[in-house]
Parts: C-alpha cells; structure tokens; sequence
C-alpha cells in the first residue's frame, strides 16, 4: 500500500504535466501588489507570492514566458506549480514510510497473490512493479475523476485554486507568509523526490542516500 500510495501521486504528477488546466487543489494567490501599466486591474507575475523569493526578490524568467501570458495564464502556471508542489510533498511521504519498510499486513491482491510485504521489500521503485496492472488503472481511474470534477467544480483560470474553504488566519500578512512556506516546502520537496528517485537508480548520485 505504501508503494502504491507513492505510484498514485506519481500518477497525479503525470496527469497534471498531461493537461495544465486540471488544477485541483490550488491555493488563492496573494492580494496584487503590482499591476501592468497596460492595464492595472491585471494580475502581473510580480503579484505572484514567491515569484522571486529565492532570486534576490527578482523575477527568475529568462525566456521572459510571462510577458506573453495574461492573468488566466498566470493563474494556471501557478495552479500547476501548487499541485506540484502538493504532489511532490505526498511523495516525498511515502518514499520516507516505504522505505522504512514499514506496510500494511495481509495481501495487496488476492488474485495475483501479492502481499503488501512482497511489496515492501522490493523498495520504492521496484515494489512498483509488483502493483497489479488493475490497481495502476484503478488509481489512473480514481484520480482522474477527481482531476475532472475539481476543474469543472473551481476551473483555474477563472478561480486560481479558490476553493472557498475558511482562512486559518484574516491577516493578509500572515497569509502571506503561509502561502510562501507552501511554496518553500513544495519546491524541496520536488527536489527530494526526484533525488530519491535518481540515488534509487543509479546507486551513489545523490550523496548521503541512503542516509
């Protein structure tokens, strides 16, 4: 189960580099900051919450990709960034409990005759091989529903991941400040997966893996 739940979110992250628009589970963007001297009711890349964080407070673009995009885009880009980086940090979850080896007791298919620790102790990617080829399609199944209905429900472009769900907080400040640590988590946690991924692979990549 622990592989599988690592395969599912796999699964997540390649539906959403398949269509950018099936951006469920967003967060709101910040309050604009800047505006577009062309129009100043539109949101800019500078509005963004971590746009240049971690680039001396500049706007890391070369290709310059946002001067060509309009407020729906840049509410898509940012959608996309979000489940990325919810994606990756669910990941990173069930890459650390897989290989603790830790699982669930019992069999992950009776029909195939596999067990959760055959699974288990084949690691997390090669445990991935084991999961039955009607368990991938039910996940595939499972999650693109979800995928569907959360676009056609709050579709990014229009929402830019606003759900309605209560504030933990009413300070603009503080929100803020939560937004940005998503996205901080978020992006290490990108980093952590495909490191896992890469010393799993190709033993001795990544230094200081295993730990």
């Amino acid at each position: 189960a622990t592989v599988a739940f690592t395969i599912c979110v796999g699964i997540c992250t390649m539906l959403s580099l398949a269509s950018p628009t099936a951006c469920g589970f967003t967060a709101p963007l910040a309050p604009r900051s800047a505006v577009r001297s062309a129009s100043p009711s539109m949101l800019a890349v500078t509005d963004l919450v971590g746009a240049s964080t971690e680039v001396s407070n500049k706007v890391w673009d070369p290709l310059k990709l946002s001067e060509n995009m309009d407020e729906s885009n840049l509410k898509l880009v940012r959608a996309a960034e979000l489940k990325h980086c919810r994606v990756a940090m669910l990941a990173t979850v069930g890459w650390l409990w897989t290989a603790t080896g830790t699982h669930f007791e019992g069999m992950l298919s009776t029909s195939s005759g596999v067990s959760f620790a055959d699974v288990a102790a084949a690691g997390p990617l090669l445990g991935a091989a084991k999961v039955p080829a009607a368990g991938i399609w039910q996940m595939i199944a499972a999650i693109g529903a979800l995928e569907v209905y959360w676009e056609n429900k709050y579709p990014a472009a229009e929402c830019g991941g606003d759900f309605g769900v209560p504030r933990v907080t009413q300070d603009p400040a503080k929100f803020k400040e939560i937004q940005l640590a998503e996205l901080k988590n978020g992006r290490l946690a990108m980093i952590g997966i495909i490191s896992f991924a890469c010393a799993e692979a190709i033993p001795g990549s990544v230094p200081f893996y295993p730990f």
